[in-house]
């Protein structure tokens, strides 16, 4: 049986690139579904998808756009004794596994609200349809880095913030608030 993540038989995954792989794989599924959205509903159909900070995130306006940050990385607790499986140097080694937070940012063209509401509702619904990402080959994510391992069942759903924190989350940045939600990305194993 595989835990909520799992290493490749190559025992010497990148534990960098690990997140960033989470990054790319939550990306493109959105962009996907949004793109698969489009057929039906042109307005979803041209949305522009980026992985930008929060305050440097409104790229066009012109267009949708929909941006996801990484706004923090904890460490996952109750995996944290958690052992690698499968027959490969180190088994039984402990691993770090954590959790990521990820605000997903909405904007409209012209930065229309019910645009905004429109795409938010759009990636939303995406993620409750395809709450494990695929598995995640690090090697053909990062080509050329000598990244290696897969990540497997990573979870995604949405995340339970209060309003009071989704706001301190826009003060950090420093930039007035915009409609987002937060989505939890959990047990990314880290080598």
């Amino acid at each position: 049986m595989r835990g909520a993540w799992a290493m490749a038989e190559n025992a010497g995954m990148s534990q960098t690139a690990a997140i960033a792989g989470v990054t790319l794989a939550l990306k493109t599924m959105l962009d996907r579904a949004l793109t698969r959205r489009g057929e039906d509903d042109p307005h979803l159909g041209d949305v522009l998808l980026t992985t930008l900070p929060v305050d440097r995130a409104r790229t066009v306006h012109h267009r949708c756009q929909l941006n996801l940050t990484l706004a923090t990385v904890v460490e996952n607790a109750a995996m944290r004794t958690t052992m690698s499986l499968g027959p490969r140097p180190g088994a039984g080694a402990a691993t770090q596994s954590v959790d990521l937070l990820y605000l997903l940012t909405a904007y409209g063209p012209e930065d229309d609200e019910v645009g905004a509401q429109r795409v938010l509702g759009a990636a939303l619904r995406s993620v409750h349809e395809h709450p494990v990402l695929p598995s995640i080959v690090l090697d053909e994510v990062f080509p050329h880095t000598g990244a290696t391992g897969t990540l497997d069942q990573v979870r995604v759903t949405l995340a339970p913030l209060s309003r009071e924190q989704i706001v301190a989350c826009w003060l950090a940045f420093h930039t007035p608030y915009r409609l987002s939600a937060a989505l939890q990305v959990t047990g990314v194993g880290l080598g």
